[in-house]
């Protein structure tokens, strides 16, 4: 009857790690969707727009500057 229970043990857990498992592969690949049609539409935009490109230039270079602070300071 023991062994019985840690089979059945056993495999609920592994069904319940494999469903957060799922969850996770999912939320992964909703982020790379997003990042790309967000890529794909500054990507236009910039090309047209002289004002947003700059505007976009500069933030991704305060980004830059934040993530060096963050790593200075794990250092």
């Amino acid at each position: 009857m023991i062994k019985i229970i840690n089979h059945l043990n056993r495999v609920l857990r592994g069904y319940f790690m494999y469903k957060q498992t799922m969850g996770f592969i999912k939320g992964v690949g909703a982020g790379l969707v997003a990042g790309a049609v967000v890529g794909a539409v500054s990507s236009q935009k910039m090309k047209k727009d002289r004002r947003f490109k700059r505007r976009a230039g500069k933030a991704m270079k305060s980004v830059g500057q934040v993530v060096d602070n963050v790593q200075y300071m794990f250092k």
